[in-house]
């Protein structure tokens, strides 16, 4: 589990472009004043593949939940 992944059964929180758009700026800002371009790009795809896995399995469970048994 990453800092990212929601833990339990919240659902995960959806970012907003803003959000997304100021960590590519603080990252580019990083990159500029000689950060590693290479780790702050996968810093950044690891963030958006967390958040999508998480959003997709909330989906999954909620598809293939079980529903209460009638009798």
């Amino acid at each position: 589990m990453t800092a990212n992944e929601p833990s339990g059964e919240l659902p995960p929180r959806k970012t907003t472009a803003d959000e997304r758009e100021t960590r590519a700026e603080e990252a580019l800002q990083r990159i500029f004043a000689g950060g590693d371009l290479g780790a702050e790009a996968t810093a950044l795809s690891n963030d958006f593949t967390d958040e999508y896995t998480g959003r997709f399995r909330a989906w999954l469970r909620r598809v293939f939940r079980r529903s209460p048994r009638r009798r």
